[in-house]
């Protein structure tokens, strides 16, 4: 990066600002949940297999989880927030019962 080359002072302070995000409260009858999507099925990291497209609500994860999902480039994580109701729903749609995938 060109602006790195010129002030590399700069660049290391950004770098070391660079934060995974965290979750926080959610809204009174929401739930956060983790859209992960893999790019390879099977791709494991954070003591799971993933395939496809998945919703994993956030109080499932440890921070050090949650960190390393977000961080992965082979995992793409969205963080959202649904309705208390709907978080089963999204489970039972990619198969999620909760626990870990994978054999």
């Amino acid at each position: 990066m060109a602006t790195a080359n010129r002030n590399k002072t700069a660049a290391a302070v950004a770098a070391k600002t660079v934060q995974t995000a965290l979750p926080g409260d959610p809204a009174p009858g929401m739930r956060q949940v983790l859209q992960v999507i893999t790019k390879r099925d099977g791709f494991r990291r954070a003591g799971r297999e993933w395939h496809g497209t998945t919703f994993v609500p956030v109080q499932e994860l440890t921070r050090e989880q949650f960190e390393q999902i977000d961080r992965e480039p082979m995992l793409v994580a969205q963080l959202m927030e649904v309705p208390e109701e709907q978080v089963g729903e999204l489970a039972a749609r990619d198969g999620a019962d909760g626990s870990e995938t994978g054999t």
